[in-house]
């Protein structure tokens, strides 16, 4: 894992002038990379790289990295985690290889395939391969955008890095992007499109490439992968499970110390269970404790850890501990965000950086993937109505295991159904000023047609790319690689293609996670089938509370809010601290209106 940093001139601008502002730049990447920085420079192209060591820790493995007598030169930010079977492949078809390490298996697989080569990868990944032949720079970001590659373009430059904060110094000015506020300040959406909160900064979408060919200055953005609806009706248990082993056996290839963020639920007591199966020496687990009573899952994390017979650490963050870190948490995050709970996973990283973990496996993407959040009930029942043999009084009543009321699941399925009454809502609530609003952006974010089109959405342009811009970020400040499971794409592409009925049975989101874990007898039923999931919650309303008035001060001075509100009215405490992101944001970063 690692920051990577490239700037690139298509009208043959020196790039002495620029060279000092990069070498500053790739300096803020240096959390991402405490390893080793260095540069390489070209014609018309400055390529940089800070290392995170996991695999192959010898400096044969530092980048940029050439190969083929200099042919290829790449810069990479990700793991490839089959990359040991590549390898062989690629053995057999007569490439050769000085180092252990995965970026030279990426380097002989683009000569090998072209642009092909991101379909053979099952990992996550961020990279640009500069071809000194053809004079093209290739770039690809993974499936599901584990990996971060943002890019600023214009007057003949494209620049791209890891994380904002390395592009900012290039640009003259540091203007809000007021297209993706409205969206964050009503429905806490982020990550939607290829916008970023910067004026003309912006992110390569998941599953995409970017090549850029000098000869003709040419820039050319496709997608290379999709999830194609094809259901697996014969889809077991076993079938999951085996996948879900593979999955995690793959990503516990390191050369450094692995641990596992551990909240007590499902997803990371699954994960947790099937690691220390298969290798269970040096695991430690680490807990992050809320101190609202309502939100403390501490005593099943220490079941889970207890029953697995795992090292368990347990971080349990003060109200001062946020408040101290806040510029600190902003500033590593780059945009805003929507909750406070980003906090408890930055202070998880921390701890596991104090415990020597370069590695920390997590459960991303498992509600995405399985159906875990309650807000999916309304999507189901619409889903399952339509079927033949639904039954509307079975499925309500299976429902006492939720705070949703059977008022509720059939009031919001219907508003759901009629965007108009979610529009009125949104534009008629909350003071924001019409200019801001986007009808057809919101019709866009809020209009779902079935189950699968709607995890899909999840997946690639809502709640999940968010998520994980959260844990690239608070992971990656304190030189920590996060690896996710379930989002391995075979698991992916299983899971959207089976029935609902299968997702969803007996009241119970997650149903064919369940039933998986409880056959592999690894972790006992009560953690298996208990319902009230929280992950790793903050005590948001006593940390608000306690420094209510100076956040109510920082927004009322806010010039951004200010120009986007007729009047700012704020009853909850998760709106205060929506709006107080942006005001700290906005000061933190020195961002104009």
């Amino acid at each position: 894992m690692c920051g990577i940093l490239g700037f690139i001139s298509f009208n043959q601008q020196s790039l002495h002038e620029y060279k000092e502002i990069f070498n500053s730049s790739l300096k803020r990447l240096e959390s991402r990379g405490p390893d080793n920085t260095q540069i390489e420079t070209f014609e018309n192209i400055l390529f940089g790289h800070t290392r995170l060591s996991v695999i192959d820790l010898s400096k044969r493995a530092n980048q940029p990295m050439k190969y083929l007598n200099d042919r290829y030169t790449l810069i990479f930010n990700g793991e490839i985690f089959n990359y040991k079977e590549l390898k062989n492949e690629l053995l057999g078809l007569g490439y050769t290889f000085s180092t252990n390490s995965d970026t030279e298996v990426i380097l002989a697989a683009y000569d090998c395939w072209g642009k092909l080569c991101v379909n053979k990868f099952n990992g996550m990944w961020a990279f640009a391969i500069y071809d000194d032949k053809k004079k093209e720079v290739f770039c690809s970001r993974d499936r599901f955008g584990k990996k971060p590659f943002f890019y600023y373009q214009k007057d003949g430059l494209f620049i791209f890095s890891s994380e904002i904060k390395a592009i900012l110094p290039f640009l003259k000015k540091r203007k809000v992007n007021y297209d993706v506020l409205a969206p964050f300040i009503t429905r806490g959406i982020t990550d939607f499109n290829e916008m970023t909160f910067f004026e003309n900064i912006y992110k390569l979408l998941p599953s995409h490439n970017i090549e850029l060919k000098f000869q003709n200055s040419e820039i050319l953005i496709n997608k290379y992968y999709d999830i194609k609806e094809q259901k697996h009706e014969k889809n077991t248990y076993q079938d999951i499970y085996s996948l879900l082993e593979d999955s995690i056996s793959l990503r516990l290839r390191s050369d450094v110390k692995v641990g596992i963020c551990l909240s007590g639920g499902l997803d990371s007591s699954s994960i947790a269970a099937i690691a220390s199966k298969i290798n269970n020496k040096n695991l430690v687990a680490i807990h992050g404790k809320s101190s609202l009573i309502q939100n403390d899952e501490s005593q099943y994390a220490k079941e889970v850890a207890r029953h697995l017979g795992l090292d368990l650490e347990i971080i349990e963050p003060t109200s001062m501990d946020f408040w101290d870190s806040l510029n600190e948490v902003i500033y590593c995050q780059d945009e805003p965000f929507s909750s406070t709970s980003i906090f408890m996973q930055n202070f998880v990283m921390k701890k596991a950086n104090e415990l020597g973990c370069k590695v920390m496996l997590d459960g991303q993407g498992a509600d995405e993937v399985f159906l875990g959040y309650e807000t999916y009930l309304v999507n189901i029942f619409k889903s399952l109505r339509e079927t033949k043999d639904f039954n509307k009084e079975v499925f309500l009543s299976e429902l006492k295991l939720f705070k949703f009321t059977k008022e509720m699941i059939e009031s919001e399925s219907e508003k759901n159904n009629d965007f108009e009454v979610n529009w009125n809502i949104i534009s008629n609530k909350g003071n924001i000023n019409k200019e801001f609003l986007n009808k057809k952006q919101f019709k866009d974010l809020l209009v779902n047609k079935d189950i699968f089109n709607m995890q899909k959405r999840e997946l690639f342009s809502k709640r999940l790319q968010a998520l994980l811009r959260y844990e690239d970020r608070n992971s990656m400040s304190f030189g920590i690689e996060t690896r996710l499971p379930f989002l391995d794409y075979r698991i992916v592409e299983n899971m959207l293609n089976t029935p609902l009925e299968k997702k969803f049975d007996k009241g119970y989101l997650k149903y064919f996670l369940r039933k998986s874990m409880e056959d592999s007898k690894l972790l006992p039923k009560n953690l298996v089938w208990r319902y009230n999931k929280m992950g790793f919650e903050s005590p948001q309303s006593l940390w608000i509370n306690e420094y209510k008035d100076e956040m109510l001060e920082e927004v009322m001075n806010s010039k951004i809010l200010s120009k986007v509100f007729s009047k700012i009215d704020i009853r909850r405490d998760d709106f205060l601290w929506k709006l107080f992101s942006i005001a700290r944001w906005e000061k933190v970063f020195n961002v104009e209106v």
